[in-house]
């Protein structure tokens, strides 16, 4: 399975940052602080009305206004403004599906996109604007995040995109984990049932004209291990042979019976369970299982903890001193290791440790509550 570890509270820190210089830094950011960039706007004089042409108005009647009362003008859109339904698309972008590319400096898919003009925007915060700027909009981002309306939605996404559902069964490990904890038998049983998963859903897929075919293509060899007197399996083979040979008669009559015959007969050719209802309900345990650990992978509440307590490991690394220099039209650090660091450690140290410090704090207070 893909794992996805996206910074959730670079979101925020990036909104804020001095000195985001990037090409593809751009866009998420909300009101507040953007007030001290706002000019009261100056109301447009009004527009006079037209003189109506000789003989349009009646005698003693007052002219018509060109056009009625409107209200006060609107101030001009500040970049710092940001809607909700801004805000839960940064939300889908952070927290779903973003995979890192290794060409790009390896996290950088982790970063939301910040568009120049806001990037202007935020260049004219003076710091104390910038941290008052970071608990808002992370106080916006979470009160999104944790709502039951946005929770909903992302269920019905990795329910779609990973077939993540929550069965409330507990105690379901991966097959990595499995296989670091050398529990061969877990890992047998494991690809035992996904192989009965798969037999089963072959099956289900196949017309009644190929699974005859399937019957009669099989058929010799299952009659020749029948036959074999030294074989120990040999019972189990002259069950097959009768059952295989039912289900020939039936013809194309019944589709369904003849799908979970030949998913038993299968199943039992390879060691598996020999009757429909074991099969299939072995099955649906697998089916079950599957969709638990993907749920226990890709929920909203794991995937906040890893990028959260991902985030709060890195802070602490960045070194907000370090030197830089400008090398063909790019500002770039002095020393070649951190040139090679990724896209997060460097967007904290563009943000400063101030700000980098106050989204560490609420990354590490959110940690708590989770």
């Amino acid at each position: 399975m893909r794992i996805r570890a996206p910074y959730l509270c670079v979101l925020v820190l990036l909104l804020t940052a001095p000195a985001l210089v990037h090409a593809q830094l751009g866009g998420l950011l909300k009101k507040k602080a953007a007030e001290a960039l706002k000019a009261k706007p100056t109301p447009p004089a009004p527009t006079p009305a037209p003189t109506p042409a000789p003989g349009t108005a009646s005698k003693g009647e007052p002219n018509a206004p060109a056009t009625a009362p409107t209200s006060e003008p609107k101030a001009p859109a500040s970049p710092l403004d940001i809607s909700d339904s801004d805000l839960t698309n940064k939300a889908n972008q952070v927290l779903r599906e973003l995979l890192p590319d290794p060409e790009r400096g390896g996290d950088w898919e982790r970063l939301p996109y910040i568009g120049g003009r806001v990037v202007a925007a935020a260049k004219a915060l003076d710091e104390s604007a910038r941290l008052a700027f970071v608990e808002k909009v992370g106080g916006a981002f979470k009160t999104l995040v944790m709502s039951d309306t946005f929770g909903k939605a992302y269920a019905d996404s990795i329910k779609q995109e990973h077939e993540a559902v929550d069965h409330g069964i507990t105690g379901l490990v991966s097959m990595e984990e499995l296989l670091k904890r050398k529990n061969f038998a877990a890992v047998e049983a494991r690809n035992n049932g996904e192989s009965a998963a798969v037999i089963v859903d072959n099956m289900e897929s196949e017309n009644a004209k190929t699974l005859q075919l399937l019957i009669s293509q099989n058929l010799e060899s299952w009659t020749r291990n029948a036959e074999n007197v030294n074989r120990k399996d040999r019972a189990k083979y002259q069950k097959m042979v009768r059952d295989a040979q039912a289900l020939q008669a039936l013809g194309t009559s019944d589709l369904q019976k003849l799908r979970r015959g030949v998913a038993v007969l299968y199943s039992m050719d390879r060691g598996g369970p020999d009757t429909e209802e074991a099969l299939y309900a072995l099955r649906d345990r697998v089916k079950l299982e599957s969709e638990q650990l993907a749920w226990d992978q890709y929920n909203l509440k794991t995937v906040l903890k890893n990028q959260l307590t991902a985030f709060v490991a890195l802070v602490p690394t960045v070194d907000f001193e370090a030197a830089t220099k400008e090398e063909e039209g790019m500002v770039r650090f002095v020393k070649p290791a951190y040139e090679r660091k990724g896209q997060v450690w460097k967007a904290c140290f563009r943000a400063g440790k101030p700000v980098s410090m106050s989204a560490m704090q609420m990354a590490q207070a959110w940690l708590k509550e989770l």
